[in-house]
């Protein structure tokens, strides 16, 4: 499985001290190489790469990619493709004027989640550097909320830069890990997951080489009383592997924290290869944060302790 292909994955689902930016002046969240200047009312979030209005419920959702993801997310970004999404596009996509990107295109529509409607902007971005996704959610009928003119005029203030380096992306993340126990960083994703491996490529190919995702998410965390089943939910759907089975589940509290430990066995949907699977999260009042780990069945007694060690050295911001 290639990680790009989990990075997609984990692109769709999340389209489900703070200070303002002053005005004029383009604000690149989280280490990300892609900014705008926020419309009024919109201060950088503590918890994803982007910015949000909390009070309204409004949020712009600042995603970065690898550059080969551009032509996958493109042939998908229209009509139909945003449907299987669930949103409804108001017409195809057209071109949007982004500084420093070679093709840009916005598709304006709606979603329906949790009973709320949402007036949605999203633009697709590739960049020699970069593939970007900036995506505004805004809930139809609060008060005061921005106007279409507000939102139109940030989006054509998107800017893209050299790309900053692996360690501040990583510093900029709402977690920290105090100990990645050998594993190696390789790739942030939106501002809010951190990929790692072991071995000589940072794409792994197939279950050549152990996966390790660190996310946070854009939403609260659950209630305490459903945090098992939320966490059985999650490590059932996880992507790019298929026949997901747990073996072991335990919860426990500690360092001011819930912690909920499942593993079990896969099966990689490339390469029918079987695997070992492991999911720690750390649930607090408000968030929560898991690691996840994906290796061959075979080399699960070389990379399960480890992996434990990172997981539970995980800490929120």
């Amino acid at each position: 499985m290639r990680l790009v292909t989990i990075s997609l994955c984990l692109l769709f689902l999340l389209l489900a001290g703070i200070q303002p930016g002053r005005a004029q002046d383009v604000v690149f969240p989280g280490g990300s190489g892609i900014g705008l200047v926020p419309p009024p009312g919109m201060v950088l979030s503590s918890s994803f790469s982007g910015f949000e209005d909390a009070a309204k419920g409004t949020s712009i959702v600042v995603t970065e990619m690898p550059v080969d993801a551009y032509a996958t997310l493109a042939a998908k970004f229209n009509p139909e493709g945003l449907r299987e999404t669930g949103i409804e596009a108001g017409g195809p996509p057209v071109d949007w004027p982004v500084q420093g990107s070679v093709v840009s295109k916005l598709i304006r529509g709606s979603q329906v989640a949790a009973g709320i409607k949402y007036r949605k902007w999203i633009v697709l971005v590739g960049a020699q550097t970069t593939t970007g996704m900036i995506t505004v959610q805004i809930p139809e009928g609060v008060e005061g909320g921005l106007s279409d003119d507000d939102v139109d005029k940030a989006l054509r203030t998107i800017t893209v830069r050299a790309p900053p380096s692996l360690d501040d992306q990583i510093a900029a993340l709402p977690f920290k890990l105090t100990d990645t126990a050998g594993f190696r960083p390789v790739r942030v994703i939106a501002g809010a997951t951190l990929l790692l491996t072991e071995g000589a490529n940072d794409v792994a190919m197939s279950s050549a080489q152990p996966m390790v995702i660190v996310a946070s998410n854009l939403n609260t965390a659950p209630e305490a009383s459903t945090r098992m089943d939320f966490a059985k939910q999650a490590f059932a759907s996880l992507t790019g592997i298929k026949d997901v089975r747990s073996d072991n589940e335990s919860s426990s509290e500690s360092d001011g924290a819930e912690w909920v430990e499942i593993d079990g066995s896969a099966t990689d949907s490339a390469s029918g290869d079987p695997l070992y699977v492991a999911q720690i999260a750390r649930f607090e009042t408000s968030r929560y944060v898991r690691a996840i780990l994906i290796v061959r069945s075979s080399e699960k007694d070389k990379f399960a302790d480890r992996f434990r060690k990172l997981a539970k050295s995980m800490t929120i911001n």
